[in-house]
């Protein structure tokens, strides 16, 4: 009998650990091909099927782009239904789908009547506990303190292994990663700068603002773009402010903003230091600004460097 999954993930390496758990529980050998349903075609995937092995071994089959077939035509997904239900081989298959996708589509949903649904998604993995794991498997081991500030620049789990493995390359000698080695070696993503910058801004430290204001310049960031990032940042405060008035927790803060336990310590850290009115107010002046900069009252780096020295 033949063995039809989909995989609905949100993270390529998230999907990827679970098609190696799959292969991993048949216990056997495969012949493996992969396709780019977006690039060569469903056709392409139904040849495979139905062309017998040269060594006459199950195959694997990997499609990527599983939300494409919407776009297929009604004669191959015909096709493809007949290759999946065929009883007389071993084959997996395995479609992906890394985007949103349209399940009211005609062709999607005549699929999914055959497959197995899996859903695997980045906020289903502690990322945290996933680094915590992967230090401990090699003998390495990080501060308390470095893990916090390691996490808050993690997007995904592509990132997390690409950061993690530069880490352990630097620290090979010791294998203690401290707060000095993420400093050094991991670049924190353009939110952190912004991050930075307005916890500078509340503050009122003028001096930080704008040696943060200049380290966001030389990633050739226009004003524009950098009020609209604070606007959202300023925006996502408040929310977070609001929140915990109503005894939200960090865990509840990283669930709903979809971020890492790390992001989420910093963003109820800054929403807990700060009174809401300084929120309302910054955000207030933002507006206002955006508005002259769009209308063209105000020269953009003329109007973002007097806001700075309110």
């Amino acid at each position: 009998m033949a063995y039809n999954y989909w995989i609905v993930s949100d993270d390529y390496e998230v999907a990827n650990e679970k098609i190696e758990e799959i292969r991993k529980s048949f216990g056997k050998e495969f012949e493996e091909a992969t396709y780019q349903l977006e690039e060569e075609g469903l056709y392409a995937v139904i040849d495979e099927l139905t062309t017998i092995s040269l060594f006459d071994t199950p195959k694997f089959i990997v499609v990527h782009s599983f939300e494409k077939v919407a776009e297929s035509p009604m004669n191959a997904v015909g096709e493809l239904l007949r290759a999946l239900n065929n009883a007389n081989n071993e084959n997996v298959i395995i479609f992906i789908s890394l985007k949103n996708y349209d399940s009211a589509n005609g062709n999607i949903q005549k699929i999914a009547k055959y497959v197995t649904r899996i859903e695997v998604k980045t906020k289903n993995l502690s990322l945290e506990e996933y680094v915590i794991n992967n230090l401990k498997k090699d003998g390495y081991e990080i501060e308390p303190s470095a893990l916090t500030i390691f996490m808050s620049y993690q997007n995904d789990l592509s990132m997390v292994k690409q950061n993690l493995e530069l880490l352990k390359c630097y620290t090979k000698d010791s294998k203690k990663i401290t707060n000095a080695d993420i400093k050094i070696m991991i670049n924190p993503p353009l939110e952190n700068n912004v991050y930075q910058l307005i916890e500078s801004v509340l503050k009122n430290d003028k001096k930080q603002v704008f040696k943060s204001y200049q380290d966001l310049k030389t990633q050739s960031i226009q004003p524009s773009y950098l009020v609209s990032l604070l606007i959202n940042k300023f925006q996502e405060l408040y929310n977070v402010a609001i929140l915990l008035r109503n005894r939200a927790t960090q865990a509840d803060i990283s669930n709903l903003f979809g971020v890492s336990s790390g992001r989420a310590y910093y963003m109820v850290k800054n929403a807990k230091e700060t009174d809401i009115g300084k929120i309302k107010k910054n955000l207030a002046d933002l507006n206002d600004l955006e508005f002259k900069m769009k209308s063209g009252k105000i020269d953009q780096n003329l109007g973002l460097e007097l806001y700075f020295l309110k």
